[in-house]
């Protein structure tokens, strides 16, 4: 919508414009001040003309007042003023389509950049449902030992698109950086399962996958996530999963001395244990093969 600014400068415009033209129809003398005098001379010689030059001041005098300025002489408006008048009504009118035009580019600019909402997907079942797993772990737990400095410890970072099939398996719709020579690559998902804890009576999701390391680990390995799954009771129990973790698989170290112990000894993997190295969180995504959500808009 136009400004107020811009409709005062337009409706000046219009009034000057208005009677300026309207100025020049009823006095056409006063384009030249030597044709004005010629013209008031011979109304003076000419008694034939008195009337019409009558009729002409009362046509003049019916105009408003901004307009008319006579000096000692009886001369008609001095052609000074009536230029100054067009010239400001020129320059108001230049400065009211600026304005326009400056409106109507700022409206087209920031109409192209609107950025269109894209769908939500809710999940209200883990059954055929789709996730994004933006995940960081490291490829050995934190040592106990506050003095070892033998194991190396790499973090790795990125994200992982994934569906918990009906039938309990899991596939991996995509992994991002995968032809990234410093990124993790899965090779295999393996299948998910729902379980409730004894701790805190709470549902959680459990899967695991297969996972080649790059140099300087060179090493395959197996990481297991888990993740705690909310029902949201006022939203009919939209499902999100929170609280991600990701673990390994290490065996318990013996104490030291041995001692009972040692009946163990050789039979490695048997006595192990899950430790946490690093964390994950999800987000919904589309169904495998539907795209982004935008639905082409």
């Amino acid at each position: 919508m136009p400004t107020a600014r811009m409709r005062s400068l337009v409706f000046v415009t219009v009034v000057l414009t208005w009677s300026t033209t309207a100025f020049q129809i009823c006095n056409p003398s006063f384009v030249s001040p030597t044709s004005s005098h010629r013209y008031h001379r011979q109304q003076l010689n000419d008694g034939s003309l008195v009337d019409r030059s009558v009729g002409n001041a009362r046509r003049s005098a019916s105009l408003p007042t901004l307009f008319m300025s006579t000096d000692s002489n009886g001369d008609d408006v001095k052609v000074d003023e009536i230029e100054r008048l067009k010239q400001s009504a020129s320059k108001l009118r230049a400065e009211a389509q600026a304005l326009e035009s400056t409106r109507s580019t700022k409206t087209t600019t920031s109409s192209s950049y609107v950025d269109l909402p894209k769908k939500q997907y809710d999940y209200y079942d883990l059954r055929d449902s789709c996730w994004e797993v933006t995940y960081r772990f490291a490829n050995e737990p934190e040592s106990k030992k506050e003095e070892d400095t033998t194991t190396q410890r790499v973090f790795y970072s990125g994200k992982l698109q994934l569906q918990f099939r009906q039938d309990g398996y899991t596939d991996i719709l995509s992994s991002a950086d995968e032809s990234s020579k410093s990124t993790a690559t899965f090779n295999k998902a393996w299948g998910w399962d729902l379980e409730t804890s004894n701790q805190d009576s709470l549902d959680y999701i459990l899967f695991s996958t297969d996972v080649s390391l790059p140099p300087p680990i060179s090493t395959k390995e197996r990481f297991y996530f888990q993740a705690r799954v909310d029902k949201d009771a006022k939203s009919n129990n939209l499902l999100s999963l929170q609280d991600g973790s990701v673990t390994v698989k290490r065996n318990i170290e013996s104490p030291a001395g041995g001692g009972w112990w040692g009946i163990f000894r050789g039979a490695d993997g048997i006595l192990a244990q899950f430790r946490q190295v690093g964390e994950f969180r999800c987000k919904p995504v589309p169904p495998a093969g539907q795209g982004d959500g935008t639905d082409g808009q």
